[in-house]
């Protein structure tokens, strides 16, 4: 089984932005833009056009910011363990 330490190095081997872009917004927040808008659409009753041209840019905006964060606390626990 692979420690967190040699994860976490094959991951940093990519570089800072694709992890971004693959963890933060296509694991991230893609899908939580897709479920909010469908909560929205069904439990709310808003129509889908209006909601997602103005949730789906908040999200996505929003998970550009979370993969950078986790990038950041990742490296410090890299570092802290190596």
């Amino acid at each position: 089984m692979k420690t967190f330490v040699d994860q976490w190095q094959q991951l940093r081997k990519k570089g800072k932005a694709k992890y971004i872009l693959i963890h933060g917004l296509l694991l991230w927040g893609l899908p939580m833009s897709l479920v909010a808008n469908t909560y929205l659409h069904f439990r709310g009753g808003i129509p889908w056009t209006p909601m997602i041209y103005y949730t789906t840019p908040i999200f996505l905006t929003f998970s550009l910011l979370f993969g950078l964060f986790m990038w950041k606390f990742l490296e410090n626990r890299y570092n802290k363990l190596k």
